[in-house]
């Protein structure tokens, strides 16, 4: 069994109802877009060269998933299955898509909770800021282009 309770970060049981499971559904097999800044950070923080935790899917830097788990490359986990537990190693400088999650944004541009988040019935329901702040990570994402 992986021992995630040895690396949570403080603060994060309290912050997010997914934590104590130790769920980490939303990092298994994602396609999570990075800014150019918060890749930077995260390699500041890591050491690691942009490319061994981001590619370039249609222009935009995504996180890389772990060819063994399928997971983001920052889970520490041992296991491909998605209930297995796991947590996430930088979570303190996380980006902005990995912070907002399960908010996504619908085909209207509206904030929504993800259906993929077995979680998502302990998440208040998102504001009309959740979806402007989507919007603005979008328009964020898309000017690197």
């Amino acid at each position: 069994m992986f021992k995630w309770e040895a690396v949570l970060v403080e603060g994060m049981v309290t912050q997010l109802p997914c934590i104590p499971t130790g769920c980490s559904a939303c990092c298994r097999e994602t396609t999570m877009p990075v800014t150019e800044a918060e890749a930077k950070r995260l390699s500041r923080r890591t050491g690691m060269q942009l490319d061994s935790f981001t590619w370039e899917n249609n222009g935009i830097l995504t996180l890389l998933n772990d060819e063994k788990t399928r997971a983001c490359v920052f889970l520490l986990t041992a296991s491909s299955d998605v209930n297995a537990e796991g947590v996430c190693s930088v979570y303190e400088v996380r980006p902005e898509g990995c912070r907002k999650y399960p908010i996504v944004l619908n085909p209207k541009d509206e904030a929504m909770l993800d259906e993929g988040c077995p979680h998502r019935e302990h998440f208040p329901e998102p504001s009309e800021s959740d979806a402007i702040e989507l919007l603005n990570l979008e328009e964020r994402l898309l000017r690197k282009q």
